[in-house]
Formats: structure tokens, sequence, C-alpha cells
């Protein structure tokens, strides 16, 4: 990839950022200061696209927005009270060019609507669908028509009763259905908001969007402005001094700099709507700064923690490793001190081990101390370790790949286990692993704090199923996120009202949008394979309405080789 390929994405990168929102707005009852100021922002952006704008040399025309703020700063809230505002009634609706229009001759139509024609929807993935209605909770007084399946497209009053609410609120799943009524009954879509647009799936048989404003809600905007969304976040950065770089743009980059991000749109049905390689295309996104963000807000700190578990390593599975690859096996001496904890290879401090042998072969075993050749590579010894049979001494990455090809001493050929092993020395604080492993750190977690709520992600299902056991028998509930909708919904809703206190999470998508404002601590028991994906997990409690400081747990214990 060219060096202008990277610098033209950084440029519309580092022009949101310096558009960002840095004012706030008067805080309510139902608002927060920023989300106030987004709101009305919101507003003025859409009558500034619809009637047109000037920037630069450019005269700006649109009828698509997109809400960027991250997860967690409450933008379902802020488009409720946008959507629920007052606003008189657009007599017409502008559509799109026509089909035959060119660059130099072009034409789009204008129709006539009546005052009464017009409505709101909002497209949700289906695993939204009751969290927008919790929230709508909060607003008694506001209007609104659920349709989650296509059961609730019934009844006499249901074509009033849609033209007179705020919006129609249908899922990914219902669009199609409702769409063909609203066509039955020329209900004309006024604004068509779609929540979690960069992940939502809507299948390409589904009708199209007709609106006079479409919004595309997501904490994940880069899938909609790239047609070809890889960022090389390396790569962006060498080119700060081409640009005036904003110093959150800045610290963006530099977090996990070595991450490439490669996700895109998990369906093609918005492609048609963006305009991917449009030069201004970074006025599309409404976002607020984090400045005003944290100000507002005023969360708690979360604190984080790695800690080095003792993992499960045997010399079987160091040699199956390495069959399963069909690689030579390859030790390096930085990976000893893990790997010897792992193997329960005893360490002892020279001085200690000549008192545990007898007195005829202290003297030879003390000259073959100081001499610190390996017997193997005939260099001085890394990490010198000792053989109980013969007390030769080699490095400790020698002896292991040794009694990984075959497991006896080099010297007397009798057969040896790690037990039969000393490293003579002591191992450093920063390379000391936990006396526990990844489950049992866990169990002493959930049974040192009954009150609290976990939240514990793996990347496997059966994680759950081994520590079932051991949680069932501390008296404490427990269970898996599912695929299934309705199953889903019954778990999150027994975890959020405190029933459930650990919760497994193995899909991210399953919870991208959702809020557990409650939850204590976050559990990494594997690492997560995408990164934006760490963002979903850690912002799905990191948001309103946390009181708590949030502890993030790392659990570490794989050992490459």
């Amino acid at each position: 990839m060219t060096e202008e390929y990277h610098y033209d994405k950084l440029v519309i990168l580092n022009n949101i950022y310096h558009r960002s929102l840095t004012k706030v707005g008067e805080s309510s009852k139902t608002l927060l200061p920023h989300q106030s100021g987004l709101v009305q922002e919101m507003h003025r952006y859409r009558e500034k696209m619809l009637r047109g704008y000037m920037i630069d040399q450019h005269a700006i025309n649109g009828k698509i927005g997109i809400l960027g703020d991250q997860s967690g700063t409450g933008k379902t809230r802020c488009m409720i009270e946008y959507l629920a505002a007052p606003r008189a009634p657009s007599p017409r609706m502008t559509s799109e060019l026509s089909t035959h229009s060119t660059k130099y001759f072009f034409s789009h139509e204008i129709s006539s609507l009546p005052q009464t024609a017009s409505a709101n929807l909002v497209i949700v993935p289906q695993h939204l669908f009751a969290s927008w209605q919790t929230e709508m909770k909060t607003y008694p007084a506001i209007r609104y028509v659920p349709i989650e399946t296509k059961r609730g497209l019934r009844g006499d009053t249901l074509v009033q009763n849609m033209r007179e609410s705020a919006f129609v609120l249908a899922t990914n799943k219902s669009y199609k259905a409702v769409q063909e009524y609203a066509d039955q009954n020329q209900i004309i879509w006024d604004t068509i908001v779609v929540d979690e647009a960069s992940s939502i799936h809507l299948h390409s048989s589904d009708p199209p969007l007709r609106f006079q404003f479409l919004w595309l809600m997501t904490s994940h905007w880069i899938p909609l402005l790239f047609k070809h969304p890889s960022i090389i976040k390396s790569a962006m950065y060498f080119l700060r001094d081409r640009v005036n770089l904003h110093p959150e743009l800045e610290m963006w980059l530099l977090d996990n700099i070595t991450v490439h991000l490669e996700n895109g749109l998990q369906s093609s049905f918005l492609k048609e709507y963006l305009p991917f390689f449009h030069p201004k295309r970074s006025e599309l996104v409404l976002r607020c700064s984090k400045d005003i963000l944290q100000a507002s807000m005023n969360l708690p700190i979360m604190t984080q923690e790695h800690l080095q578990c003792r993992p499960n390593v045997s010399l079987a599975s160091l040699t199956s490793f390495y069959l399963a690859r069909s690689m030579e096996p390859t030790i390096r001496t930085h990976q000893i001190p893990h790997l010897f904890q792992a193997l329960n290879v005893p360490w002892m401090k020279a001085k200690e081990y000549l008192s545990l042998q007898k007195e005829d072969k202290v003297q030879r075993i003390q000259r073959k101390i100081n001499d610190n050749e390996c017997v193997i590579c005939l260099e001085s010894s890394s990490y010198p370790t000792i053989l109980d049979c013969c007390h030769q001494i080699y490095c400790g990455k020698c002896i292991l790949r040794n009694m990984l090809v075959h497991p006896r001493c080099p010297t007397c050929r009798e057969g040896i286990t790690p037990s039969n092993l000393c490293c003579l020395g002591s191992i450093e604080p920063e390379d000391v692993l936990l006396r526990m492993n990844k489950t049992e750190i866990c169990m002493d977690l959930f049974k040192n704090n009954r009150t609290d709520s976990f939240i514990v992600y793996s990347s496997f299902d059966n994680i759950y199923y081994q520590m079932f056991e051991e949680m069932d028998k501390l008296g404490i509930k427990a269970e898996r996120l599912e695929n299934n909708v309705y199953m889903e919904r019954k778990t999150i809703r027994n975890f959020q009202e405190g029933k459930t206190k650990i919760l497994f999470v193995s899909q991210i998508e399953s919870i991208r949008g959702m809020s557990f404002p409650k939850t204590s601590h976050l559990i990494f028991f594997h690492e997560l394979p995408v990164s934006e994906w760490k963002e979903v997990l850690i912002h799905s409690m990191q948001r309103l309405g946390r009181t708590k400081p949030l502890k993030i747990l790392y659990l570490h214990s794989e050992i490459q080789v």
C-alpha cells in the first residue's frame, strides 16, 4: 500500500477529530451537558445538510449523518430526545439524484408531502430491541410503536399510531415487513435511524431505505467512511508531520500501534448510501471530544491488572506443539523462567544445592558449578541447570530442547524428567508466575467477592462448563450467553437484576451496544483476537450509570514458544 493511501485516510480521520464538538449544552433532567450539546448539533446538522452549505470551494448537500460517539456515552438517549423534539413537518421531500443523471446534467424529484403522512423509523439489531424498550421506560410521556415481529403489524389504529408517535421501533429482522406495511398505507419516513450501523446485518433482499434524512449510529464508524477499512496505525503515525495532527487522534494511533484494524461492514446493504470516496466525507461524523465527555460523564476511573498465571504445560504438550507445526524444537533463553516454573523444575542457590549432596560429591559438583560450562553447547551456561544423575551443568534451553527430542541425560543416557533438573539461581520478581492457574484464580475471586458481579470473556464455551460444578458448590449463580435471542435476553435480564452474579461471554457481537454499568469485575480469560472487541466489552460496563470503579483483570498463562 502506497504512502498516499495511508495519507488520505489520515487526513479524513484528522478532520473528524478536529471537527469534534468542544462545547456542551445545558444539562436537564434527562440529558447530561454533552448529550444536550449533541442533540442541538444534530438539529443544526440536519438543517444545514438539507439546505446546503459551503466548505472551502465545495457546495455540500446531504441526507445522511453519522452519530459517532464512543460506546457508553448515551447515544440512544440523545436519539430519543432528537426524534421526540417538535419539528415543523416538511412540506416536501427531496429525492435522490435520478438514475439517468450524469456529472454534468443531473436532477432529483421533489415530492409534496401531506402533513400527516410522515413518521420516523428506528432499526436496531434484534438483540438490542429490549434495551431500547428499557430506555423508553424512562420516557413515559414519549409515544413509540415497537414492532419486533410481523405479529406487531396488527390493529385498526396502528397506522395512526405510527404517524402520531415519535418513532417506530423495528429490528433488522422485522424491517422488511414494516416497510411493506408502510408502503401499503402510504407512510413515508421522515427520519430513519440505524443503530450499530457498522455491525447490523440487513439482507440484500430487504427493500431499500427511503427517507428525508438518515442517521447511522455507531461507535465504530471507520467502516462507514472507507470501502477498504484496513487501518495500519504505525504507517499513519509516521506521516504525522504532514498534517496538523489532533492530540486525541495521536493518542489513538499510539495506543496498540502495532495492531492493524481490518474489520469492515457486516453486510453490504448500507454501502449504497455511503460516499466512500468523497474528499469531504469527514463532514458526516458528529462526535464529542474526549475532554467534554470526561468532564460531563465524570465516570469513576477503572483499574487494570495483568496476572501471570501458572500455565498447564508438560513435556508432552510442548513436543506436540512442535510436531503439529512440523517445526524443530526451539527454546529461547528468556522463556526458561516461565517454562521451568510451568514444568515444576526446582530453583535453588548453588550453596543450598550443595548442602543437600553427599560429602564425597560436593567438591566435584562445586568445580563444575565454578566452570559453568554447558556440556551441550560448550558455552557459558545461561540459567545453569544441573542433573541429579551425573551432576553435569547445562544451559536451561539446551537441556530442555534435548529432553523434547530424547528425554535422556546427554552424558549417561539415563531417563530424565523435569523433577531430575535443578536450576541454580533464583527467579527474578518480574518472572515469577502465580501459584494458581487461570481457573483457580477465577474461583478465588468469585469466592472472596460473593456480592460482586463478574463478566468473564473466554474464547471457548467449555471454560464455563469446566468451572460450573465448582461455582455450583459455592452457591454462586453463573450463566453463559447463548446465541438464541430469547435465551440471551433472559440471561442478560437475570444478570442486570442481580439474580446471576457471573456472566460468561464468548461472542462479542451478542453484547455490542448492551449496558452493564453495575458490573464490578471484567476478566479476560483469553486474549481477544480483534482489538475493537476489547473496547466493546469495556465500554459496555464503563458507561453512564456507573458509580463504582470497574476492575479489569487480564489473565496470562500462554507461553509463546
